[in-house]
């Protein structure tokens, strides 16, 4: 895909706003709905926008570019230094993920168990693999359990769309070997 720098984020926040307002409760239709715009707002060059730049929190920098007054939708860029991955989280809101720059590791689990244990959990693997510029991936619970890593010695990029505030969600953080949960409260990956 070539380089789409005429859709800008102003434009894709537009239309995300649009679609979260009419589909935004159901996770699955909001995301694919986005999909396709996400694949599009990637290409953009501004993403990366120095005036978006926020301190870093647990070790990364993210790229502010729009907050709903009412917290149903989140759109940032997050900046992956090598060597650094996400543990494996989920994110409970539905979201997408697009590589924007750099080269990233995701690996995407599904919770096969019933749920039941608030302290245990049985994840199946269903995708270990890099992603490049271009590449969106959906996050729609229960498939919705990943991590996250830079491919490389130079930074990799993703742009996160996200229905609703991370920073208030309850989430969980998996041990995928011992299948222990330790579970957060807005905590940063």
């Amino acid at each position: 895909m070539a380089t789409t720098s005429n859709y800008t984020m102003d434009a894709f926040i537009e239309d995300a706003r649009k679609i979260v307002a009419e589909f935004g409760e159901d996770g699955q239709e909001a995301a694919a709905r986005l999909f396709p715009l996400v694949e599009k707002a990637v290409w953009f060059d501004g993403l990366m926008d120095e005036s978006k730049r926020v301190p870093p929190e647990s070790g990364r920098s993210r790229f502010y570019h729009y907050r709903a007054p009412d917290e149903s939708l989140l759109v940032y860029v997050v900046e992956f230094v090598p060597g650094m991955p996400t543990p494996t989280h989920d994110h409970v809101n539905w979201g997408l993920i697009g590589v924007c720059g750099g080269k990233q590791l995701t690996t995407l689990h599904e919770r096969i168990d019933d749920g039941s244990d608030p302290e245990y959990a049985r994840l199946k693997l269903l995708e270990h693999r890099v992603r490049e510029r271009g590449e969106v991936h959906s996050l729609v619970a229960p498939r919705d359990i990943h991590t996250i890593e830079t491919v490389g010695d130079e930074p990799s990029y993703s742009l996160h769309v996200i229905g609703g505030n991370l920073t208030r969600s309850h989430r969980n953080i998996y041990d995928v070997e011992t299948c222990k949960i330790n579970p957060v409260t807005g905590q940063r990956m």
